[in-house]
């Protein structure tokens, strides 16, 4: 087993300035059945280390697996990781924040339930979703899992802390058809514990929403008010968050460029990052360079407040860290935590009845072929619902809606109170829009 305070010492005396090691650990079950059989069953217990470590200056990376591998063999490919690397940029090993927040986590209680239950649950949850309608035809994905996590970081500076991290899920995708007709739907839930995890409500959403989009047809191409649902609105704000990071500063490929305390949203809009939200599956009480996290406001009221920042891009702007640097594939970037559109006061059913004539999108896809994060500009495949008289009347499909995302931003007539996180955790309520241009027929 790997000894990390040898590795530390070896990397003194080598001729290293800084060495930091993370440390994740992972017990995962996955099971999936299909037709009424277990057809994929997967126990994990994975541990791996991320290295970090300054030599002459460049930082220098390397990720292994093998816990067991020779220390001297790890500086030697550190070593010569580092001196591959042609960049002038500085490089810093952080030595801790001053106090962190602390996770309180809820009451383990996946072992409570064995993995025979769980499977009967799922065979019986197959079963009572094809018994739910006779146009549900085909349960073609339904699983669940469960993981248990730990991330350690320790350093040459002598930090060493430790966070942790559950969740359990079930996803589950059905097909309907009616005549010629096939719609298909997939829907997720995740949750702390086994016991938080609502089968039966799941079920009516999944078979509710999928079955009304059943006979879907376009509406006439115009521009409509238009109420962007708050996963797909979530979804559709996920693809523009880098707007925010402090990489996309340096590489002056965001439209924000030069607007800090500037107005760049409707009044209606604040936007937040709470990497430690108290009602969030996931949380942070430090990101992967062990800074500090905590909660932040960067868009209040419309008005920019900051860039997101990990300890790179602070130092090129002369400022501080905001606690967002997280590891991104292999190397450390900037990420939000938690961030999500601040919800309003009206729910998304007084929304509806406001609108004499528009649309409800629930689902908006191609989000990474038809978006341009630089300009802001999008054009997307949606569906969802024509709105009458303040009445959903009917499905709606085969539509394209487009635009820019700060200039829809700006043109916010209401935000709803259903605030929901996404499994990418950025989150949105559902929010009416006063005009958003429909391609359909």
């Amino acid at each position: 087993m790997l000894n990390y305070q040898e590795l530390i010492k070896k990397a003194k005396d080598k001729g290293f300035s800084d060495l930091e090691i993370t440390e994740y650990g992972s017990e995962t079950l996955e099971i999936q059945v299909y037709q009424g059989k277990v057809s994929e069953h997967t126990e994990s217990k994975i541990k791996k280390v991320s290295i970090r470590a300054i030599y002459q200056n460049k930082m220098a990376n390397l990720s292994i697996e093998d816990l067991n591998m020779n220390i001297d063999l790890i500086l030697d490919k550190l070593k010569e990781n580092a001196l591959i690397l042609s960049t002038n940029e500085q490089y810093e090993i952080y030595e801790g924040s001053s106090s962190y927040p602390k996770i309180k986590l809820k009451e383990n209680d996946f072992n409570k339930v064995s993995i025979q239950d769980k499977i009967k649950i799922l065979i019986d949850l197959e079963s009572k979703l094809k018994e739910k309608d006779s146009r549900i035809i085909h349960v073609p994905s339904l699983g669940y899992e469960e993981d248990i996590t730990t991330h350690r970081i320790i350093n040459s500076k002598n930090l060493d802390i430790e966070k942790q991290g559950k969740y359990c899920a079930v996803a589950m995708q059905i097909v309907a058809k009616e005549d010629d007709d096939i719609q298909s739907g997939y829907e997720v839930e995740v949750k702390e514990r086994f016991d938080e995890l609502d089968f039966a409500s799941l079920i009516d959403k999944i078979t509710t929403r999928v079955l009304s989009m059943l006979k879907a047809k376009p509406v006439p191409s115009k521009t409509y008010p238009v109420i962007i649902e708050n996963e797909a609105m979530a979804d559709l704000f996920s693809t523009f968050i880098s707007i925010f990071s402090g990489e996309t500063k340096i590489k002056q490929i965001t439209p924000l460029l030069n607007k800090e305390n500037q107005k760049i949203m409707s009044d209606k809009i604040s936007i937040i990052d709470d990497p430690m939200k108290e009602d969030c599956i996931f949380k942070d009480p430090f990101d992967d360079e062990g800074v500090a996290c905590y909660k932040k406001e960067i868009v209040t009221k419309g008005v920019f407040n900051t860039f997101l920042h990990n300890l790179k891009t602070a130092k090129y702007f002369n400022t501080t860290s905001t606690g967002n640097g997280f590891r991104m594939g292999g190397a450390i970037g900037v990420s939000g935590a938690n961030t999500y559109i601040e919800k309003g006061t009206k729910s998304k059913e007084e929304l509806i009845s406001s609108l004499k004539e528009g649309l409800l999108i629930t689902e908006l896809a191609g989000l990474h072929a038809g978006v341009n994060a630089i300009s802001g500009d999008f054009s997307l495949k949606s569906s969802g619902y024509y709105i009458e008289n303040g009445k959903i009347i009917r499905p709606v499909t085969l539509i394209v809606a487009a635009g820019n995302f700060l200039s829809m931003m700006n043109e916010v007539e209401e935000v709803a109170s259903d605030l929901k996180m996404t499994l990418s955790r950025v989150g949105s309520p559902s929010i009416l829009f006063k005009g958003l241009s429909i391609s359909g027929i």
